[in-house]
C-alpha cells in the first residue's frame, strides 16, 4: 500500500535511532550496505592494509592472484553466476587497467615487494578504505520501476559524508515546484548566484505545508532536482539514468481515436445483441471503459448528450467555482491547520454522494458497484470518479509534457490558437460550442480530481491510519484502485493540486470585457451539412440547456503567489545576465507591486487574452508542433506587449508563471525564458514573438542556450558562462561558415542526432546489475594484491598540448531558415592546437552527437597519509616532476579511494583525438568495459575540446573534477551510467576536500 502514503527511503530504520557515540561496529547499518563478510578479524591491520595497496611494485600486474585466498561471498558469487562477467576480465582488460593504474602507483615506490600482498580485508578494513566513496544502486519501486540512488553504506554516523552530492541546490523557493521528489524546504531569503547562498537572513521557511496523507506515487521523470549538475552545462546521475524512460518518451502523444470494437462490427452481430448495444449507447457511463478512445474536441462538439456517456453532467458554473473554492479552502486547512482534517469532517458520506452525483456526475451505472458494496459509500464515489477520469482521450492528458507547458493557455488565452492541440469554435455550428468550452471542460476535470483526491486523502487517513469502521479498506481495495487509474489519472492528481494552490476561485455574473463574442453564432458555411449516418440518426437526441450558453469567463482565478513568484523570476533573470536587468526589474515592480496591484492582477487574470501569428511567419504551422519530440526543435508563440492589456504583463505564459501554475518537469524552464521575454519590449521586437525553447539565441552580443541544445552543454565550459535551471548564457557568439560574419538577434535550430545505443535495456532498467558493475569492492577477490590507487599526476602528465579554442560556426540549412529563425546543419567547435612535436594545427569536430555530460558525485577520500617520491621524467610522457621531495597529502586523507583491477581504463593524450573518427572510438574497446581518461584540467579550452569531441563521436562523458571526485570513483560512475568517457578537470592535483567539509568546518 505504499502508493497510498510514504515515500520511499534508501535508510533502514535502524539506523535513525543509533547515536553517533556507539563503537562501529554497533552502529546501526544500511539495509543496502553491500555484505562484506569479516572472514580474517584477526589478519592485518587497516594501517598495514593501506601501505599494501598503496605501496606497490610497478610489476604487481603481471603476478597472478593466489587461489587459496577469500573472496566476498556476495560479491564474488555474483561474479560467478554471471557468465558475462567473471570474476577476472580477460588479459587485455588487466593489461589496459593495471598498466597506467601502475604508472599513477609508480608515485609511491616507498616498499617494493617480488609480488602483490594477498592479505585478506577484514570487515574494518573495507568501512575504513571506503569511508566516503558513494555507492551507486537501483532502488526498484512498484510496477517494475527503478530509481536510481546514490548512498554512502559506510559512512551512515557522519552527515558531512551523507550530504555530498552531485547537483546544484534550487537557486531559489519557487524553483521546487519543478520537482514531484522529497527535498529539503528551500528557506524564504535563499537566493544563489552561482554555487553560493547570498541574502539569506535566517533558515525559516514561511507557510510551508505539512505532507498530504495521500500519495500520489508518481514523480517528473526525469529528476528535475539533479537537472543541473556541479559543473556548468552538466546533469546529475539520477536525470542521466532516467532519460531514456523520460515523461517525453513513454508519453509521447494522445492515443488514436477509435470507437468500441462492438461497433466497429455492429453489423456481424445477432440482431437483438445488436439492439440491446444501441439501446444502451447513451447511458451514462457507457463509453467510459468499453474500449473506445474519444477525440477531446469531438466529444465537446457532440455535446451534452456525449459527455453523458462518460458519466459527466451539463455543469452550472457557479456550482462548479463555489464548490471549487470549497475544496480549495479545505486542502489549505488540511495542509495548514493545526489538527487533521478531512472532507468527512464537513460532509458525511451520504452528502457527498449526493452533491457529487445530483450535480456533477450522473448516478453511477450497476456495473460500477459489482464489487463495491454500499453504492453510497465512498468507495463507491472514488471508483465512480476513477473510471469518469479514467476514459481514454476525453480530458487534457497532463501525463504529457506538451499540456503541462499549455495549461496556462486554456485559462488565459481565447480561442482560436494558432498553436496547440486546441478546440476551434469556428469549424463547428452547434449551438454549445462557444468560445469558452474548453476553458470550462477543463474546470470541470480540475473539479472532479478535486473531488477525488479529498475522498482518497479522507479513505487514508480515517479508513486506513485510524481504522475507522465506517470506512473499511481491503487490500483487494488498493490493488483495483491501482488498477483502474492510469498515468494520465495519477498527473490529473497531481495538477490539480497545483491549481488549488496556485488561485483563489470566485464566480462573477457580469461578463468580462473581451474582443471575442461569447457565444459563436451558427456558421453559414455551405461546406457544413446536416445529413446523418444510421449510427448517428439512431443515437442522436435534441440537446437544450440552460448551462450551454454560460460564458467561463465568469469563473475568476486570482493568483496566490505573485510576490515569491516575482522574485524567482528576477533570480533566474539575474544568474543568466540578462542585460538591462535593472530596467527590467523596475518595470515589472511597476506593475506588480504598490497600492490598488490586486484590481489590477485581478483584471488582468479575468480579462481574456487574444494572439495571433503575424504574417511573416505564415510557413510555420505550429498546430503541428504540440506533440513534436524533436531534440532540437520545441517552438512557442509569445505574446507580444500590448498597451491596452490589464498590466501589459505578457501573455499566458506570464500569468502562468506569476500564479505558481507550473507543473512538475521541464515546463518551468521554459515558462522563465519565455516570460522575460515577453516582457522585454526590445527583446520581443528584435527577435519576434516565435521562441525555440530547444535551442538558443543570440541577443545584444551575447548568446543563450538551451540545456536541450549540445552546442550549450559544449560551450558551458567556457569562462563566463551562467547557468540556471536548463538555460545558461554565453559570451560566445557563431559565425556562419559561409561568410565568417556573426549570427545577430535570430533564434537557432540546431540539428542533432541520437547518440548510438547498447543493444538491450536502458541502463536503469538494469536492476541489481548496475551496483554489481560499480561496486566499490570489485568483482573478484577481496585482498590488497588486487586493489591499485589511481592518481591524476601533474597537469601536463597524459597531454603536453596547448589547445586554444577559436570559434563557433554554423552551416545554415537556409530551405527550412524562416524569419528570425535560423536552422543549423552543421555546427562546429573550431580549436588550435600545438603541441611541442608540430606547430599549430586547425582542428574542427562537429557537435553531431546528442551526448550528455554527468557531473561526478562528489566524494571524500580515506583518512590516513600517505608519503611518496615523484620519480624522474620519462621518456614515453608519464608522471613527471619537478621536484623528488615527499609530498604529505593535506588533511591527513589518502589522494583518492583504491580501485579494483577489475576496472579497466586507459588515459587518451587530448592530441590524439584529433585523428580519432566516430568509427574508431567505438570499435575501440567498447566491448571490454574500458573507460575512456581524458585529462582536460588546467584550462577551459581542454575541457571545451574533449566536450566536443564527445559531442563529435557520440560518446556521453562524466565531468570529474579533481578535489571533488577521485579518480578511482569517478570510473566506477561511468561504469554504473555505462558511459566511455571521464573528463578529469580542475586545477593541479588531488585535493581530498569538498565544499561540503568546507560548509561545516571540516578537518
Amino acid at each position: 500500500m505504499s502508493f497510498f502514503f510514504g515515500r520511499r527511503h534508501s535508510i533502514s530504520s535502524a539506523t535513525l535511532g543509533q547515536g553517533d557515540n556507539l563503537p562501529r561496529n554497533e552502529r546501526g547499518r544500511r539495509a543496502s550496505l553491500p555484505n562484506v563478510s569479516d572472514t580474517n578479524s584477526t589478519g592485518s591491520h587497516t594501517k598495514g592494509v593501506i601501505h599494501d595497496i598503496f605501496h606497490k611494485h610497478r610489476g604487481d600486474s603481471e603476478s597472478g592472484s593466489s587461489s587459496g585466498t577469500k573472496t566476498s561471498k556476495s560479491e564474488a558469487d555474483i561474479a560467478r553466476s554471471n557468465p558475462t562477467k567473471p570474476d577476472t576480465d580477460s588479459q587485455d582488460e588487466h593489461h589496459a587497467s593495471h598498466h597506467h593504474s601502475d604508472q599513477a602507483a609508480k608515485a609511491h615506490p616507498s616498499h617494493h615487494h617480488e609480488g602483490p600482498s594477498h592479505n585478506q580485508l577484514t570487515k574494518k578494513d573495507i568501512e575504513t578504505i571506503f569511508s566516503g566513496a558513494p555507492y551507486f544502486l537501483l532502488e526498484k519501486g512498484k510496477h517494475g520501476l527503478f530509481y536510481p540512488q546514490i548512498i554512502f553504506p559506510f559512512d551512515d554516523h557522519d552527515p558531512t559524508i551523507q550530504n555530498l552530492w552531485d547537483r546544484r541546490p534550487l537557486p531559489h523557493a519557487s524553483y521546487t515546484l519543478c520537482t514531484l521528489h522529497a527535498h529539503l524546504p528551500v528557506p524564504d531569503d535563499w537566493v544563489i548566484e552561482g554555487e553560493m547562498p547570498v541574502h539569506l537572513g535566517h533558515w525559516k521557511r514561511s507557510e510551508a505545508p505539512k505532507r498530504a496523507t495521500f500519495d500520489v506515487g508518481v514523480h517528473e521523470v526525469p529528476n528535475m532536482l539533479s537537472v543541473n549538475g556541479k559543473d556548468a552545462g552538466t546533469i546529475g546521475f539520477r536525470h542521466f539514468l532516467e532519460l531514456p524512460v523520460a515523461d517525453s518518451i513513454e508519453y509521447a502523444g494522445p492515443e488514436k481515436p477509435r470507437p468500441c470494437s462492438d461497433l466497429l462490427h455492429l453489423s456481424t452481430l445477432p440482431a437483438t445483441e445488436a439492439y440491446e448495444l444501441m439501446g444502451h449507447y447513451n447511458d451514462p457511463y457507457a463509453q467510459c471503459s468499453d474500449g473506445t478512445v474519444h477525440d477531446r474536441k469531438k466529444l465537446l462538439c457532440e455535446g451534452p448528450v456525449a459527455w453523458k456517456r462518460i458519466g459527466v453532467r451539463d455543469i452550472d458554473l457557479r456550482a462548479l467555482v463555489e464548490r471549487l473554492q470549497t475544496l480549495k479552502t479545505l486542502r489549505y486547512d488540511i495542509l495548514h491547520g493545526d489538527t487533521p482534517k478531512t472532507i468527512l469532517d464537513m460532509e458525511c458520506t451520504r452528502e457527498l454522494y449526493s452533491g457529487l452525483f445530483n450535480r456533477f456526475l450522473y448516478p453511477p451505472a450497476r456495473f460500477l458497484f459489482a464489487d463495491v458494496g454500499d453504492s453510497h459509500s465512498l468507495k463507491a464515489q472514488i471508483k465512480a470518479l476513477t473510471v469518469v477520469l479514467a476514459t481514454p482521450g476525453a480530458w487534457f492528458d497532463f501525463s504529457l509534457i506538451d499540456w503541462r507547458l499549455h495549461i496556462g493557455q486554456v485559462l488565459f488565452e481565447n480561442p482560436p490558437h494558432d498553436d496547440g492541440d486546441f478546440l476551434d469554435p469556428d469549424k463547428s455550428d452547434k449551438p454549445w460550442v462557444h468560445f469558452t468550452l474548453e476553458r470550462k471542460w477543463f474546470l470541470v476535470q480540475m473539479l472532479l480530481a478535486a473531488e477525488l483526491l479529498m475522498r482518497l486523502d479522507a479513505t487514508v487517513r480515517v479508513g486506513m491510519l485510524q481504522n475507522a469502521r465506517d470506512i473499511d479498506v481491503s487490500v483487494h481495495d488498493v490493488y483495483e484502485f491501482d488498477r483502474l487509474r492510469s498515468g494520465k489519472l495519477n498527473w490529473d492528481l497531481v495538477t490539480v493540486r497545483r491549481f488549488l494552490d496556485s488561485f483563489h476561485f470566485t464566480y462573477n455574473p457580469v461578463e468580462p470585457d473581451h474582443p471575442s463574442p461569447t457565444i459563436h453564432a451558427p456558421s453559414k458555411s455551405s461546406e457544413r451539412h446536416h445529413h446523418r449516418g444510421f449510427l448517428e440518426a439512431f443515437t442522436h437526441h435534441s440537446t437544450s440547456s440552460a448551462h450551454n450558453d454560460e460564458s467561463a469567463w465568469r469563473c475568476h482565478l486570482a493568483p496566490s503567489h505573485v510576490d515569491q513568484q516575482l522574485k524567482g523570476l528576477f533570480v533566474f533573470a539575474d544568474n543568466i545576465g540578462w542585460p538591462g536587468l535593472d530596467a527590467f526589474k523596475s518595470a515589472l515592480r511597476s506593475k506588480l507591486e504598490g497600492e490598488g496591484v490586486e484590481k489590477k492582477l485581478e483584471a488582468a487574470y479575468t480579462i481574456p487574452l487574444t494572439n495571433s501569428l503575424p504574417a511573416e511567419y505564415s510557413t510555420l504551422d505550429l498546430t503541428k508542433e504540440m506533440y513534436s519530440r524533436s531534440p532540437s526543435r520545441r517552438l512557442l508563440l509569445l505574446h507580444s506587449p500590448h498597451s491596452i492589456r490589464p498590466l501589459n504583463i505578457g501573455g499566458w505564459i506570464t500569468r502562468s508563471w506569476l500564479a505558481g501554475l507550473v507543473i512538475p518537469g521541464e515546463s518551468i524552464s521554459h515558462l522563465l525564458m519565455a516570460t522575460i521575454l515577453e516582457n522585454d519590449e526590445e527583446a520581443m521586437a528584435t527577435l519576434g514573438p516565435v521562441a525555440n525553447v530547444y535551442g538558443g539565441f543570440t541577443y545584444k552580443g551575447k548568446t543563450w542556450w538551451s540545456k536541450k541544445c549540445i552546442v550549450g552543454r559544449v560551450l558551458a565550459s567556457q569562462p563566463g558562462t551562467k547557468v540556471c535551471l536548463a538555460w545558461l548564457a554565453s559570451c560566445i557568439v557563431p559565425k556562419n561558415s559561409k561568410n565568417g560574419e556573426h549570427f545577430v538577434n535570430t533564434w537557432y535550430e540546431v540539428d542533432v542526432r541520437e547518440p548510438p545505443r547498447r543493444p538491450g535495456k536502458p541502463r536503469i532498467k538494469h536492476g541489481n546489475r548496475l551496483s554489481f558493475d560499480s561496486t566499490p569492492l570489485g568483482l573478484g577477490e577481496l585482498t590488497s594484491g588486487v586493489f591499485l590507487l589511481p592518481v591524476d599526476g601533474p597537469c601536463d602528465s597524459w597531454s603536453k598540448a596547448n589547445i586554444d579554442f577559436q570559434d563557433l560556426t554554423f552551416s545554415v540549412d537556409t530551405k527550412r531558415t524562416s524569419h528570425n529563425l535560423t536552422v543549423v546543419q552543421k555546427a562546429y567547435a573550431n580549436f588550435l592546437l600545438a603541441s611541442t612535436a608540430t606547430g599549430p594545427t586547425p582542428v574542427s569536430f562537429e557537435l553531431a552527437y546528442n551526448v550528455r555530460f554527468i557531473s561526478s558525485h562528489e566524494c571524500r577520500p580515506p583518512g590516513g597519509s600517505v608519503n611518496y617520491q615523484n620519480p624522474p621524467s620519462t621518456a614515453d610522457g608519464g608522471l613527471s616532476s619537478s621536484s623528488s621531495s615527499h609530498v604529505s597529502h593535506r588533511h591527513h586523507r589518502l589522494p583518492g579511494h583504491p580501485l579494483h583491477r577489475s576496472y579497466a581504463f586507459k588515459w587518451v593524450p587530448l592530441e590524439s583525438l584529433a585523428e580519432t573518427s566516430h568509427s574508431d572510438s567505438h570499435s575501440s574497446g567498447l566491448g571490454k568495459e574500458e573507460i575512456l581518461l581524458l585529462d582536460a584540467r588546467g584550462s577551459h579550452d581542454k575541457e571545451t575540446f574533449a566536450r566536443a569531441w564527445c559531442a563529435s563521436v557520440g560518446h556521453h562523458a562524466v565531468i570529474g573534477k579533481v578535489g571533488r571526485t577521485c579518480l578511482a570513483c569517478c570510473i566506477r560512475e561511468a561504469r554504473a551510467l555505462q558511459v566511455k568517457v571521464v573528463i578529469r578537470i580542475g586545477d593541479g592535483m588531488s585535493t581530498p576536500s569538498s565544499s561540503i567539509q568546507v560548509l561545516y568546518g571540516g578537518e
